[in-house]
């Protein structure tokens, strides 16, 4: 089978391998041939004598010696189902379009014709390939990726970048997404990546930009970039870090997400002040994950920002996570929560890394106090993820008794990290009262399966199995990835009406096909 396109292959740095490309090729065949006949030599040589003027034997005899040719089921599926299963692996593997489209002369012809299925660009060394490939994408929008992984010298580097750029800015209207990620250090990456979208021309406006991801943990530019001539009518999610932006109310007032990590040239109040800016421009946003770099700040009380004294109302927020990748909890945070209005959020996610270079595993922040004191009223709350650092037993049962109660169990408490032991949770939850509607336990190392038994009896003030009928504390439990509870000694809590799911290894197991193999203490005996 032909390869019109082989010299650009070889070109391609990322390339499969050739038993891969082999594999496709043969489990995809349009046409399975079944092994043909090859009648024996005598046979061959007395058709020779029979027929010396190279005559054709009969026509059924020689219809009987064709090969069967049956078609694979793929090739009846319609040309609009097999493009859209391309544009689907494509969205997996950058170069599936190569692979596919080298497979067989129809699903050539319809990868050709699939202008989506080569709108990624993920631009590296090969920009000839990449041209090539935006050119096959015709007028489809754009989806471009720059995220360099080898080593550079800083002058290298950065000659890269502009480079790469400099290959797609022409093409700024089509951009559907725009993903920029920077790993190591080199001077003035940002400028050599976004200085063609800076500036009051027409021509760098992003009038199909959908999506914006911006991330150089290590940038100490303090530069302002003001992008796209503020004009992004259509952008909806924004993940910023490292970098400092103007906040346009034109370009970012639309936005539905925002994963936002301060670029840390300011603190405390001034940076508080510019987040709630932010927010405030962004007002309909519905999920938010904010964080603060750690700058060696000295721990604060509670306090207001006196340099933005109104309040950021946030309608449609459902969603709010809290990040925190340092020893203690950072003054800016405390001083922008007083301020926010939050009617409609569900959701609360307290994050802290799982493995950080200033604390143990298993040590809390020592200043949370400053954060229960600062959180504004959450009458919609329905959903509580507590991880690692934020722990702290006197801190959750506090945080619950705050939260409201509306009468019936509404609440799903999630707590992650090793310090989620037994009496932590003794401790945490004896105000709880029936609060919960579920709880969900992640990597919880120092759990096991009698210390879960025993405070769900304390929640519920009896022994769940030696009283009939009586009304569980919860009504679903989760365990993922404890390793020392066996989880097998809790499947009597269905029979009591409390749900069990458990996840190993990041899959759901199976209880159909589990059996229990020791029984849960702190039960009857």
């Amino acid at each position: 089978m032909p390869f019109p396109f082989k010299r650009a292959r070889q070109q391609e740095p990322a390339a499969f391998p050739r038993s891969i490309l082999d594999a496709v090729k043969s489990f995809y065949t349009i046409e399975r041939r079944e092994p043909q006949f090859k009648p024996p030599k005598h046979e061959r040589r007395s058709t020779a004598h029979a027929h010396p003027h190279g005559r054709a034997p009969n026509a059924s005899h020689h219809a009987a010696r064709q090969p069967i040719r049956r078609p694979h089921r793929i090739t009846q599926l319609p040309n609009e189902v097999l493009a859209h299963i391309f544009v689907l692996g494509a969205e997996e593997d950058v170069m599936f379009p190569i692979t596919v489209s080298h497979v067989c002369r129809a699903w050539r012809y319809t990868a050709l014709h699939t202008p989506t299925l080569w709108r990624r660009i993920t631009l590296d060394g090969s920009l000839s390939m990449w041209s090539h490939r935006m050119r096959r994408a015709k007028a489809c929008t754009l989806d471009v990726q720059l995220c360099p992984r080898s080593a550079m010298s800083h002058l290298a580097y950065y000659n890269h970048v502009q480079l790469c750029m400099h290959l797609v800015v022409p093409q700024i209207h089509r951009w559907r997404s725009l993903e920029v990620r920077f790993i190591g250090y080199a001077p003035f990456l940002w400028n050599a990546a976004l200085s063609a979208c800076c500036g009051h021309s027409p021509s760098i406006e992003a009038p199909a930009l959908r999506e914006l991801t911006l991330m150089y943990p290590e940038n100490d530019d303090t530069k302002e970039f003001a992008l796209f001539n503020g004009f992004a009518p259509r952008l909806r999610r924004a993940t910023l870090q490292g970098i400092r932006l103007a906040w346009l109310p034109p370009l970012f007032q639309n936005l539905t997400y925002l994963d936002y990590t301060h670029h840390g040239f300011t603190r405390g109040a001034q940076a508080a002040s510019e987040v709630l800016y932010m927010l405030q421009v962004s007002a309909g946003l519905e999920e938010l994950r904010l964080a603060f770099p750690w700058k060696g700040d000295t721990a604060s009380r509670y306090a207001l920002s006196a340099s933005f004294s109104r309040a950021v109302h946030l309608p449609r927020l459902r969603k709010l996570a809290l990040y925190i990748d340092g020893p203690d909890v950072p003054p800016a945070l405390t001083y922008t929560l007083p301020h926010l209005s939050l009617p409609m959020l569900r959701s609360l996610y307290l994050m802290s890394p799982q493995a950080s270079k200033y604390m143990h595993q298993t040590d809390a922040f020592p200043h949370l106090r400053n954060v229960l004191k600062s959180f504004p009223r959450l009458p919609a709350i329905s959903h509580l993820h507590v991880a690692y650092a934020w722990l702290d037993e006197r801190f959750l049962a506090s945080l619950l008794a705050m939260l409201p109660y509306p009468g019936t169990p509404h609440l799903t408490l999630t707590l992650e990290g090793p310090p989620a032991s037994h009496a932590f949770l003794c401790n945490a939850l004896r105000h709880v009262g029936r609060r919960l509607r579920a709880l969900a336990l992640i990597r919880c190392d120092k759990l096991t399966a009698e210390a879960v038994v025993d405070v769900l009896n304390r929640l519920s003030g009896t022994y769940l199995q030696s009283v009939p009928g009586v009304v569980p504390p919860i009504s679903s439990l989760f365990v993922r990835d404890c390793r020392e509870i066996d989880w097998r000694s809790l499947q009597w809590l269905t029979a009591v009406g409390i749900g069990l799911k458990v996840w190993e290894g990041g899959r759901e197991v199976d209880m159909r096909y589990a059996q229990a193999r020791k029984k849960a203490r702190f039960g009857p005996r």
